[in-house]
């Protein structure tokens, strides 16, 4: 498939970089600045411009990856003729780049990206399109990268945009705070790491059984160890904004094991 990227930036170099490992060509990247865009265009042997008007007419496909707030006045810079263009958002809507092109839609990966290719290297995708044709090319395009996705509705991607928020970016401040703890302390933070692939692979229905992550809570609020809990809260007294994410994140567990054992309670009469 012949691709375009508008925009330079992580979204733009992990998805330019994974279509080229599976064979795509990136015909073209468009980014209003030379700086960073001709660097990714060279890497990714395509043409560069970083002009509206000079974006080619010969791709199959356009992936808008810049920040929302750019999205809903590129109409008014750019129109296509009749040709397929997607963005990358997570909570915008799919209609926001109908005024581009009739034929449009959504690609949105549900991945942390860097700019470069995950680690894991799996990006699975949430996809839209307004024709059922260009629905059936972007999930062509999505396994042809050997990566998994789903159809979804805009109120479905908006709801797993900030699930995906849950699992990933409050989890790595949690890892960030533990790393300062540890740094402060002199203990070394590689040693959490095992315990931090557990806790992940725990959820791999591959391993186990699909469930509720809830499953495997464990710890002093989950056992309602009260002693410990007060220990672990006068530690944190030189960081008090932590401890109060502490005590609540501590009640929030409480709170769900009695509601879950409520359900259970409930189910069984």
């Amino acid at each position: 498939m012949k691709i375009v990227l508008i925009g330079a930036g992580k979204v733009a170099g992990s998805l330019g970089r994974i279509f080229v490992q599976h064979g795509h060509q990136i015909l073209q990247v468009m980014n209003r600045t030379a700086e960073r865009g001709a660097p990714l265009a060279r890497e990714l042997g395509a043409g560069f411009s970083d002009q509206f008007a000079a974006i080619s007419p010969d791709a199959d496909l356009y992936v808008v990856a810049l920040a929302d707030r750019a999205l809903p006045e590129l109409m008014l810079k750019w129109q296509l003729n009749n040709q397929l263009v997607v963005h990358t958002a997570g909570t915008l809507p799919i209609t926001v780049l109908q005024g581009v092109s009739p034929r449009f839609g959504v690609l949105y990966p549900l991945q942390s990206l860097t700019g470069k290719i995950p680690v894991s290297g799996s990006v699975p995708f949430l996809i839209q399109a307004a024709h059922p044709d260009d629905l059936a090319q972007l999930m062509k395009l999505v396994h042809s990268v050997g990566s998994s996705c789903q159809v979804v509705t805009d109120q479905q991607r908006l709801r797993m945009h900030v699930s995906a928020v849950w699992v990933n970016n409050f989890p790595n401040l949690m890892f960030s705070i533990a790393y300062r703890l540890c740094q402060e302390h002199q203990l070394s933070f590689e040693l959490l790491l095992p315990l931090i692939r557990e806790t992940v692979l725990r959820m791999d229905p591959d391993k186990e059984p699909a469930r509720d992550p809830f499953y495997w809570q464990t710890g002093p609020a989950m056992r309602e160890d009260l002693t410990t809990i007060r220990r672990h809260l006068e530690l944190m007294n030189p960081h008090p904004d932590w401890k109060d994410l502490y005590e609540h994140l501590t009640e929030e567990i409480i709170s769900y094991k009695s509601q879950m054992q409520d359900t259970t309670i409930q189910k069984a009469e």
